[in-house]
Order: C-alpha cells, then structure tokens, then sequence
C-alpha cells in the first residue's frame, strides 16, 4: 500500500486520502437535502478567543464553524431520525454531544435534550496503557492525573471543563457530565426517548467491551438508541485483537436484539457500515 493511500476496513479495501476528504465532505456537510438552513441557524457561536485562557483546549477550527456544524447535525437528523422533524416532543440525551448541533437543532424542534461530553483520554504521550481506548469499562486500575488537553481528570469520574464548555455556555444548552467508560450512568432507567452516540464510544473503552456501552444507552432509553462508529485509523486496524473486536462488535450490532432493543438499520457513512439503529419494540 502506498504512503498515500489509508485502509479502511479489515476487508482490505483502500482510498487514497484525496478520495478520503472528499467521502468525509459529503458524508459531513454534503447538501444531501434541498433547502436552505434557517437564518438563526448561521449566527456564529458567542465566543472569543480568550474564552480558551489555554489554547491546546481549544477545539478543531473546522468546528468552530456554526454554519457548518448545523449543516452536519441536519444532515444526521433527517438521514437516521427523520421522525424527530414530526413527532411530539422527546427527550433527547447525546453522549459526547461536542459543540452541540445536534441538541441544538433537536430543541429547535421543540424536542427536551441533555448532553454530555467525556473525557479525552486517547492520546499515547503517557503510554498506550494510559489510553482510554484501551481501558475496560469500569476499570478501576486505569488512572490518569490530566487529559489530553491538560485538563484534571477528578477522582470520582465527575467533569469540571471540557474543550467545548464556552461554545456549550454560549447556546445554553443542559449538561449531565461524566465518564461514558463507567457504568451505570446517572440516571434512572427509562430517563430520555431517545439516546444517541456520533463518532464516540471508542473514546470510553476498549470495542471488547462496546456492547456494554450500548447495553447502558438501552437501559436510559425508552424508545431509541444510535450508535455511529468512527472508522479504524490505520495503526489500530493494525492491532489484531483490537482490529477483531470492533468487526465482531460491528457484526453483532447488525443483529442486536436484547434489553428490548432491536437493530432495525444499519446505515454506511465513510463507505462503511458504521451507524446501528436501535428500536424497543
């Protein structure tokens, strides 16, 4: 394979990275569907610069962009949750929700939404033991004093600051903050209709251990649970134990059916099967 190309799944199949940048543009923020985004949906986040005393903590400038992290979240809702643009209202809680689109548009709809943000432990500048997407869920032997971002992780699993706080503060947006790698979550069973994860679960656990993530979201969950997963990179497809269980968690999603849940979609984003659409019946 050359330097210049980037597998993207186990079956050997590649693109190079040129192709990459194009899938994920029109993955993210294609115009997938006609029509123009509201007006109040364009105003620039409420933020400064100074809102981020410490500037590793500050996020990606790609997300920073209101206009096009609207334009993502419209395209996710109307492509996995078509029945939130009509239904009554919902409660809604995102795990790892970021800088808040989905939420935001969701309570636009008049929907009751609550998010949550994790914390980033996926850097290896303290060993590969010190990185969260290796860890077990609930494991109690994995310990680490600060984040990626230089944040103090509290003993008790609890969050103080997050990357995304200010943009968060600016659109007042409710928050249930904790680490999504230990279970249970802080809420009572049956708490929100719907209960979603984008592009997230890696960072709270090893895939080995995925299932009892999506196991916890059912328990919170009255109605709904998604799941999308962020493609390999390259260097974990490399590892065979991890490369193994996120395809054995992939396989078994498409045919989850516990805890009153039933996979009812799989959807293809970056050409791959990565999104699982849970219902309870």
């Amino acid at each position: 394979m050359g330097r210049r190309a980037r597998q993207l799944d186990s079956g050997g199949d590649t693109v190079s990275r040129r192709e990459h940048v194009q899938l994920l543009r029109v993955a993210d923020v294609g115009n997938h569907f006609p029509g123009r985004l509201p007006e109040e949906w364009k105003t620039p986040y409420a933020v400064r610069d100074e809102d981020w005393p410490d500037a590793r903590r500050k996020p990606q400038s790609k997300y920073l962009s209101r206009i096009k992290n609207m334009r993502r979240a419209f395209n996710r809702i109307q492509l996995y949750f078509p029945e939130l643009l009509t239904l009554p209202p919902q409660d809604v809680f995102e795990l790892s929700t970021a800088h808040g689109a989905m939420l935001d548009i969701l309570r636009d709809f008049g929907h009751h939404v609550v998010g949550n943000d994790y914390v980033n432990m996926v850097g290896a500048s303290e060993g590969e033991e010190a990185r969260a997407l290796f860890r077990k869920a609930n494991d109690d032997s994995f310990s680490r004093k600060t984040d990626d971002y230089g944040l103090p992780i509290p003993e008790d699993g609890k969050i103080d600051d997050w990357p995304y706080r200010p943009i968060i503060d600016s659109l007042g947006l409710d928050m249930a903050l904790f680490d999504a790698g230990r279970m249970p979550y802080p809420f009572d069973d049956k708490s929100f209709d719907y209960v979603m994860s984008f592009q997230a679960i890696e960072h709270y656990c090893h895939p080995n251990d995925w299932h009892q993530v999506v196991d916890e979201m059912c328990r919170i969950s009255r109605k709904c649970v998604f799941v999308m997963l962020n493609p390999m990179l390259p260097n974990l497809a490399a590892d065979k134990d991890y490369a193994a269980a996120f395809e054995a968690f992939r396989e078994s999603m498409r045919g989850y059916d516990r805890n009153g849940f039933s996979c009812i979609g799989v959807h293809l984003h970056w050409g791959q099967a990565l999104g699982f659409k849970l219902m309870a019946f």
